[in-house]
């Protein structure tokens, strides 16, 4: 995911089964959780593979109105996931997502052949620079 945006704002990027991009800052919502509330997501994808063509590796633009999982208490962190068929949840949270009592999704397990470029013996891995020969 090249770029990702929540209600306009910009939220960093990430790659494929990556867990995560950056923190930015700043997101505003409701002291009080309603069920009516909603952020705008909007995000591109494209392919992770080194060796995608040129097509394959061009940014697809998505976005979605996603609702704000239910808070008891106000969070210092909006975690956004991204799930399998272009779902994409969103909770506030007082810690680090996957960390003790978070009530969002675990993190995807990557396959075992991933990343493409740790496993195809056409392309070197330098200070995690992908060069190809």
């Amino acid at each position: 995911m090249h770029q990702l945006y929540v209600n306009g704002q910009w939220g960093g990027n990430s790659r494929a089964y990556g867990g995560g991009g950056s923190f930015v800052c700043c997101v505003t919502y409701p002291r009080t959780w309603r069920p009516d509330l909603t952020a705008t997501v909007k995000w591109t994808t494209s392919s992770s593979n080194p060796n995608a063509t040129e097509e394959e590796g061009k940014p697809v633009w998505h976005e979605k109105v996603v609702p704000i999982d239910q808070y008891l208490k106000p969070g210092t962190r909006l975690n956004v996931h991204f799930l399998p068929n272009e779902d994409v949840r969103l909770g506030i949270w007082n810690g680090a997502a996957g960390g003790a009592g978070y009530p969002g999704p675990p993190a995807p397990a990557a396959p075992a052949d991933w990343p493409p470029w740790r496993h195809d013996k056409k392309w070197i891995l330098v200070a995690d620079a992908h060069v190809g020969y």
